[in-house]
């Protein structure tokens, strides 16, 4: 009978594999036991290797500083150049703007300048005196062209490197952060970056006004010879067509109102005059002992009036003491004669001194009425001629208020050079820091050192433990005692 037992020549050995799950686990923890040396060296090591890199690295610092930029500039005045009032969705683009123009050349050669970072090692390396470094940067083309050796561009560059400007998100606040190896050194530059950005604002206010003046007092002088010129034609103009004009009005229109009411005033004398004469007239005819009108009473007139009356009172006394037919009455009477003879020759005195002055009045009212028809005359002229002063005096009067605005406008861009309205500030002043930023801490860098290295030891012993069970004989298993499971692997 055949033995199963019994290895026949030639057949194939039958090998377990081990592909369950417990199996190749315990596999794993032996050979991690095995490499367990392995693991213990790697961590160690993996820690020294920490410490050395920590002590051996050169540790840099950062400082911070933070600067609000507000996009509506401070009202300092009415008509500001650069007056911004931004719409709502135009703020962030205005901040973040300004957090490029923190960057640019501009503001950082300012700071190199004013800190002499030219002459600081850390920002410009001293070139390489050894010759076997000189030439195989030469032969690598790391060789710096000599128009590139500025020490101001250099430490520019570096300063570049060194520097980070951030604006947080939904606000108008620029976070800017300088690194370097001293944490005083690194406070200082972020502080006189801040400076050099309101310096470079500052200016570049102060260029826009200057250069604005500039072109206002530039252009002054075309606008100050056009409204001269234009001067002188309206008085050309005027000169030419005789208008004449005296505070502000033309001669020929404040005659013509000058003459109007030199004309009424004449018509009221000679009316007065007129009823003077009648009156005087009319009196003529009176009894010397009569009232006269209050406007032709006359010293000579009263005085005789009064010599009238009282020797009338005399007479009657003297005819009721002495009767009428008494001698003496007879010079009474010859007196009273006497004087009603001159009080007649005064009234016509009066008369003819009335008549004069009517006709006198007469007289200026004529000429005034002539005077006031060749003025009408010579304003209806005028009024021609007036068609074309107006247009020249609108001409005269625009280009003046235009020359006026440029003036005025140019004076306020002067005073512009002498103010800073933007609304921007520092919120943060930058302070020395206290930690470092690079390297990490040593209670962080040396637990994960340690599990680094663990994690090598573990990989170096799995792989050598795995080359090991590679090179090792394969067991064979005899098919009597296994063979249902051994006929199952092979199928499998």
């Amino acid at each position: 009978m055949f033995d199963f037992g019994s290895r026949v020549s030639g057949e194939p050995v039958i090998v377990e594999r081990r592909s369950a799950d417990g199996l190749e686990a315990r596999l794993i923890l032996q050979r991690l036991w095995r490499g367990s040396a392995f693991i213990l060296l790697g961590g160690l090591g993996a820690v020294i290797l920490a410490v050395v890199l920590l002590n051996l690295a050169r540790p840099t610092y950062t400082a911070n500083t933070q600067i609000l930029v507000d996009p509506a500039d401070l009202p300092v005045i009415a008509n500001d150049l650069s007056n911004r009032q931004p719409q709502a969705d135009s703020g962030v683009s205005i901040a973040e703007s300004q957090a490029r123009v923190i960057q640019s050349d501009s503001v950082l050669r300012r700071v190199v300048e004013r800190l002499d970072l030219s002459a600081d090692e850390e920002f410009v390396a001293p070139p390489s005196t050894n010759p076997l470094v000189i030439r195989l940067k030469a032969l690598l083309g790391m060789e710096t062209p000599p128009a590139s050796r500025d020490p101001v561009n250099l430490a520019l560059d570096t300063l570049r490197l060194k520097l980070g400007v951030r604006r947080a998100e939904r606000t108008f606040v620029i976070d800017i952060y300088v690194q370097t190896w001293d944490p005083e050194k690194s406070a200082r530059i972020a502080n006189a970056i801040a400076d050099a950005y309101f310096a470079e604002e500052a200016g570049a206010r102060r260029e826009a006004a200057r250069r604005a003046s500039d072109a206002l007092t530039g252009r002054l002088t075309g606008l100050r010879q056009a409204v001269e010129e234009s001067e002188r034609k309206v008085l050309q103009y005027r000169e030419t067509n005789r208008l004449v004009t005296t505070s502000g009005r033309l001669l020929s229109d404040q005659q013509l109102s000058d003459l109007n009411q030199q004309l009424v005033t004449a018509n009221l004398r000679t009316a007065e005059a007129r009823s003077r004469l009648e009156q005087a007239r009319r009196m003529r005819a009176g009894e010397a002992g009569t009232a006269l009108p209050e406007m032709l009473q006359s010293l000579e007139m009263q005085n005789l009036r009064q010599q009238y009356a009282g020797l009338s009172r005399n007479t009657a006394e003297l005819a009721a003491r002495l009767g009428e037919r008494h001698p003496a009455m007879a010079e009474q009477y010859a007196q009273q004669r006497d004087l009603q003879r001159l009080i007649q020759r005064e009234k016509e005195r009066i008369i003819e001194t009335s008549q004069k002055d009517y006709d006198r009045a007469v007289a200026s009212e004529a000429a005034v009425q002539r005077s006031l028809d060749r003025a009408k005359v010579e304003t209806a002229g005028n009024d021609r001629a007036n068609v074309g002063l107006r247009e020249l005096e609108r001409e005269v009067e625009s280009r003046r208020s235009v020359y006026e605005t440029f003036l005025r406008r140019s004076r306020e861009t002067n005073e512009q050079e002498r103010l800073n309205s933007s609304n921007v500030r520092v919120i943060s002043s930058a302070t020395p820091p206290r930690l470092r930023t690079w390297p990490p801490s040593p209670k962080v860098v040396l637990p994960l050192a340690l599990v680094v290295g663990l994690a090598l030891g573990a990989g170096l012993a799995l792989l050598l433990g795995s080359r090991r069970d590679q090179r090792a004989p394969a067991r064979p298993i005899p098919t009597s005692a296994k063979g249902a499971r051994s006929f199952r692997a092979l199928d499998a």
